[in-house]
């Protein structure tokens, strides 16, 4: 059994359980009636984990422990923040130097070298750092943080200025240019990059003319809208329904919809070919 004095804490190391006096078989019991969970070597949890996120979150913490002159960076720090992430791999964590030390890279921990002088976890150098790596990332990072008002453009533009010779500092030119905190979803920042490398410029929150509705983003200047079907948009009950009538109107009114859910993005082909499709639906109509 876990002291109930421990069970509040978010990570537990083998030095505090041993202090409480929780003997290495009282451990073992432990991790397999499920009271706790390993982190890392030395390191436990008492807390239980909904997604795979908030495990990673939790084996930052330990890192940080073991790691000390360190904050979270890169993915990492997005995660640690709250930020959505596109398919980060959560097996290895990013750190980051707020000292003289060197950067070194190991198969589950990453410490990163210094940016300028930043001292703690900086929510624009994050955000920042984890475009670097995967501009889906970072575009939904940055639109979550403007849309909370946790950061602003300005600060983001500043640290990717301090950027200019670290690696992937290319993917930062479409993150900045496509930023924007109306965008009310992650999917919605992963299309509006998607459409962005093929050519086509999505216009978030699009108020429909005639209508008290407001599509997720349209192409362009076309009649073309686009509506992201993500995890849970359908959950209330009804709201599928409502979602139908509403297309209906929409539709009766000259415009097309196009939905785009996360596996179509991968699905290069078939999403261009109904994007073309509505494109010359749309003319025909206007013909």
């Amino acid at each position: 059994m876990i002291p109930d004095e421990l069970r509040d804490h978010r990570i537990l190391s083998v030095g505090q359980l041993t202090r409480a006096g929780v003997t290495p078989v009282d451990t073992r019991q432990a991790l397999a009636a499920g009271e706790l969970t390993r982190l890392k070597r030395g390191w436990y949890t008492p807390r239980t984990m909904e997604w795979p996120t908030d495990r990673h979150a939790l084996v930052v913490q330990a890192e940080l422990k073991d790691h000390p002159g360190t904050v979270p960076s890169h993915q990492s720090g997005a995660i640690l923040l709250g930020y959505p992430v596109h398919r980060p791999d959560l097996k290895r964590v990013h750190l980051m130097r707020v000292d003289d030390g060197p950067a070194r890279s190991r198969p589950t921990v990453v410490i990163h070298r210094r940016v300028d002088d930043a001292a703690v976890l900086l929510p624009a150098l994050v955000i920042a750092q984890t475009a670097l790596t995967c501009p889906v990332s970072g575009l939904m990072a940055i639109d979550h943080a403007l849309r909370t008002g946790s950061v602003t453009l300005a600060d983001v533009e500043s640290w990717c200025s301090r950027l200019k010779d670290h690696v992937g500092r290319a993917h930062l030119v479409p993150v900045l240019a496509l930023a924007d905190g109306r965008r009310e979803s992650p999917l919605e920042s992963h299309s509006a990059l998607t459409f962005h490398h093929w050519g086509w410029r999505l216009h978030p929150q699009f108020e429909v003319p005639g209508t008290q509705y407001r599509a997720d983003a349209r192409l362009g200047a076309s009649r073309v809208l686009i509506e992201c079907d993500g995890t849970g948009k359908y959950d209330e009950q009804g709201s599928e329904m409502r979602e139908k009538l509403r297309e209906d109107e929409i539709r009766s009114l000259g415009w097309e919809v196009v939905r785009i859910t996360t596996e179509l993005l991968t699905e290069r082909t078939k999403l261009i070919r109904r994007v073309n499709a509505a494109l010359a639906r749309a003319q025909r109509r206007a013909a």
